[in-house]
């Protein structure tokens, strides 16, 4: 990996993350997408569960993304809740001939877009965090700092 590869791994995990994370703390409008669940026929207060429930994962798994706390896992968790969502919600060949059309169209294509960097980060296996890496010691580096302590403990 070279010097500046680390940084812009990271840098594009924020980037991919902030639409989730805005969307997720209500900063860009759901109202929309609450609608047209309840036009499809699901129930009002179910739809109002399911909102929730996305909400929350995209604040959880944006969190996630953003700052590397497993970072693979989190791009997985989104992509398999953007995948229905585009083409539930974005179903643009629905609205051919009328005025939704190209707005449909778009959103389906800034999803797609959107998978595609979440695929890209699912399948880097080497992703840096934002946190240093004193903070959080792998098993592997406390099994040599146990194995050490408990060394010294039987020579003293």
């Amino acid at each position: 990996m070279n010097s500046i590869q680390p940084y812009v791994l990271a840098l594009s995990r924020v980037l991919v993350a902030i639409i989730f994370l805005l969307t997720g703390l209500g900063v860009i409008s759901q109202v929309l997408a609450a609608k047209a669940l309840v036009e499809h026929g699901v129930p009002a207060i179910l739809a109002d569960f399911l909102m929730l429930s996305a909400r929350s994962l995209e604040v959880v798994a944006g969190l996630c993304l953003a700052l590397g706390i497993y970072p693979r896992l989190a791009a997985a968790a989104l992509l398999v809740f953007l995948v229905p969502a585009t083409f539930i919600g974005h179903a643009f060949w629905q609205e051919a001939g009328t005025s939704s059309f190209l707005p449909q169209l778009i959103n389906f294509l800034k999803n797609m877009a959107m998978m595609g960097g979440l695929l890209f980060i699912g399948a880097t296996q080497s992703q840096p965090t934002l946190f240093p890496r004193t903070l959080r010691a792998t098993s592997q580096e406390r099994e040599t700092i146990e194995g050490a302590s408990l060394k010294s403990a039987r020579t003293s």
